[in-house]
């Protein structure tokens, strides 16, 4: 029955492909463009439809002065409301240091006229090529379905070809077990990435990551220093071993 169904929703997902695939090539091309901040932009998405808030709201308090940005796909009634009575962009959440927007450019722009004192935009659930350039692409995979042997939406959960993996400037894999099976994740991802592209593993379940509410509930397997680290040195004149 699972693979009668797969039969059918296989057009769907063949669309969903040469969609993505037509979407990065007019990026390619400069056809569709793509502007950058003055501030550096980190992304934290994913290939498929797994966690990360809490991911990016860990790197937000990691990052002195950063905003955190609620996927724009989040934005509530509440906001399209405030956009339409008084033109702004962006609404302001509770979180500290938080907001969503519909509009990612005209959002941050509005946001850093007014803050010019931010250090980093810290978005969250984006990866994919859009209007913003990052300077950094965090790509978060479920040890358990790795991107690499997803497939593309409705038969499997991936948004976005596994090429575009590429792109990722470092990968954190969660639902992580021990050491020497994560070595072996490791290995089979390599041909997906940049070489050097650093990965990090953590034990968090979906569930946890979902639930996010303090930094120290991140369960590194091991290099978290060195994850902490790297985010660090995302910052103009960072000096992390400093402290």
């Amino acid at each position: 029955m699972i693979s009668k169904w797969r039969y059918v929703w296989w057009p769907l997902a063949v669309m969903n492909w040469c969609k993505t695939i037509l979407r990065n090539r007019l990026f390619d091309l400069g056809i569709w463009k793509s502007v950058e901040f003055e501030v550096p932009v980190i992304f934290v998405g994913s290939l498929a439809k797994d966690p990360t808030i809490a991911v990016s709201k860990y790197i937000q308090q990691l990052l002195n002065g950063a905003l955190h940005v609620d996927r724009y796909e989040m934005a509530t009634y509440h906001l399209e409301k405030n956009t339409e009575q008084s033109g702004s962009y962006h609404w302001p959440l509770n979180a500290e240091n938080a907001f969503s927007t519909k509009h990612k450019v005209l959002g941050l722009s509005e946001w850093f006229q007014s803050h010019g004192d931010t250090s980093a935009f810290v978005m969250d659930g984006e990866f994919k090529r859009s209007e913003i350039r990052p300077q950094f692409r965090l790509l978060i995979t479920d040890f358990n379905r790795p991107f690499k042997g997803d497939r593309m939406s409705p038969i499997g959960k991936l948004k976005d070809s596994k090429d575009e993996a590429k792109r990722a400037d470092a990968i954190l894999v969660y639902n992580s077990m021990n050491k020497e099976e994560c070595d072996k994740l490791e290995r089979s991802l390599i041909p997906f990435l940049e070489n050097g592209t650093p990965m990090f593993f953590i034990k968090n379940s979906f569930d946890s990551l979902n639930s996010f509410k303090s930094s120290e509930e991140i369960e590194f397997i091991s290099d978290r220093p060195n994850f902490e680290r790297l985010i660090l040195n995302i910052l103009p004149n960072a000096n992390p071993d400093s402290e």
